[in-house]
């Protein structure tokens, strides 16, 4: 059987169909990692607190971005915590 570029074809389709598109830019808290590591800060005492005012799938993709760049290193995520709504954001006692 020959392979000519016509039977080659569909699946060259179907594999640039199936591939999900990658993101354009990126989101607002995977630019402030950046910047924190750009500039040597590492991350916030209270970047924990930041997270888990995310969506919990915002939340995982931030935590992978952080593991991903090298900022995130130390003490992995509970299960739980991954996979809790987010936390509402509180108000300063008055």
């Amino acid at each position: 059987m020959t392979v000519t570029r016509w039977t080659v074809m569909p699946f060259a389709v179907v594999a640039l169909f199936a591939t999900p598109p990658l993101a354009d830019q990126p989101g607002p808290f995977e630019a402030m990692a950046s910047e924190w590591l750009l500039s040597g800060q590492g991350l916030p005492r209270d970047y924990r607190l930041r997270l888990m005012q995310m969506d919990s799938a915002d939340r995982l993709q931030a935590i992978i971005y952080l593991r991903r760049i090298g900022l995130l290193t130390e003490h992995p995520w509970p299960l739980n915590d991954l996979l809790r709504p987010a936390a509402p954001l509180s108000e300063p006692a008055e």
